[in-house]
């Protein structure tokens, strides 16, 4: 094969993974804006829920976000997680070879 027909089959590939890849991140992005709407409407009414019990909004908001976090996706926080993972099984690593002696 020529130089030139690897290049555009190289190119066609990646085309082609595109066009199959936009639909299924766009159908990630509705779903994470549908959850988190439905995760603010189930927040707004235990916010309501709590001042009808008596607590103060400041303390019901809080407990309300507890209960319901909203979800937020990344690439930053995403290898934030990743690099933070690492440590902690070193460190279990580090303990085990210790106990082990």
């Amino acid at each position: 094969m020529g130089k030139a027909l690897r290049i555009v089959l190289i190119v066609v590939e990646a085309l082609i993974t595109l066009i199959v890849l936009i639909p299924v991140f766009l159908w990630l992005l509705l779903n994470v804006y549908l959850v988190n709407y439905r995760i603010g409407k189930n927040r707004k009414k235990m916010v309501k829920m709590l001042r009808r019990e008596g607590l103060s909004e400041d303390v019901s908001i809080k407990i309300a976000e507890h209960m319901f976090p909203k979800m937020e996706f990344s690439l930053l926080g995403f290898r934030s997680l990743m690099s933070a993972a690492e440590p902690a099984r070193e460190k279990r690593g580090k303990l085990i070879g210790k106990q082990d002696r």
